[in-house]
């Protein structure tokens, strides 16, 4: 249960954080020994953070989810032009994770280069403080440069939060707006990499992973706000710094 517990936290905090999920797990791997926590655990935790996400944008999905077939032609409009969106970015990381599977799955044994990819958010995330803050609405394009940038945040050390908002600043999209939408295409993401891991891997469910997930839940929620403060007082890139001190330290020690 301990283990549960902990595991639990560090996914709360490092998902929704710039920090990298995934590089913090091949990084403790590598400094504790902690072995991956197995697919059961993976699916109870992520589905704790797809709680946090739906938890705090509750009105934004209930609105995208009821308005596409309300009597307002306005309401209407808009809830499918945004729910067209969310499509457009989220298409990319499908095939980048089936094509790419085979290069992927080598790097979580590889902590140097897991290093040097955490080292990449650090630039990514630190370049955020150097970006304009403008507020063009999001369009086509812009939304699937997005999604592209989801896609490569499947490679472990790469924050998939970090990246997304990280472009979305780039490409004009005001900070508020980028978060919102980075993780309103969390949520096709993370049921897809649930159902991915259910159908394709087995799994031995236990009860010590329900309080796991509600955890990763709370813990998640809270992360997820500490986040959206960040962007909005313009200091995502605070985070850089933390990012690159665990890269190197994973280039050169581990």
């Amino acid at each position: 249960m301990l283990k549960v517990i902990i595991l639990a936290i560090i996914q709360g905090v490092t998902e929704f954080l710039p920090v990298s999920s995934s590089g913090h797990l091949v990084v403790a791997k590598g400094l504790f020994g902690l072995e991956s926590p197995g697919v059961a655990l993976e699916v109870a935790l992520h589905v704790g953070t797809l709680v946090a996400i739906v938890l705090y944008y509750w009105q934004d999905l209930m609105t995208l989810a009821t308005a596409p077939f309300r009597g307002d032609l306005a309401a209407r409009k808009s809830a499918w032009r945004q729910l067209l969106l969310i499509a457009i970015a989220s298409v990319p990381i499908a095939p980048a994770g089936f094509f790419l599977k085979g290069f992927i799955e080598p790097l979580f044994s590889n902590s140097r280069a897991v290093g040097g990819l955490l080292v990449a958010t650090a630039v990514i995330v630190s370049s955020t403080a150097f970006m304009r803050r403008s507020r063009k609405s999001i369009d086509v394009p812009r939304s699937a440069l997005v999604g592209v940038a989801q896609a490569i945040a499947i490679l472990p050390g790469i924050s998939r939060s970090g990246a997304t908002i990280a472009m979305g600043n780039l490409v004009g999209i005001a900070p508020a707006d980028a978060v919102r939408f980075s993780f309103l295409i969390a949520v096709p993401a993370f049921v897809g990499a649930i159902c991915y891991e259910l159908i394709f891997y087995s799994a031995d469910f236990r009860l010590a992973y329900i309080p796991g997930a509600v955890v990763s839940a709370v813990v998640g929620y809270f992360s997820l706000k500490l986040l959206i403060n960040a962007v909005k007082s313009n200091k995502l890139w605070m985070f850089g710094p933390y990012c690159a001190i665990v890269g190197l330290v994973a280039i050169l020690f581990l």
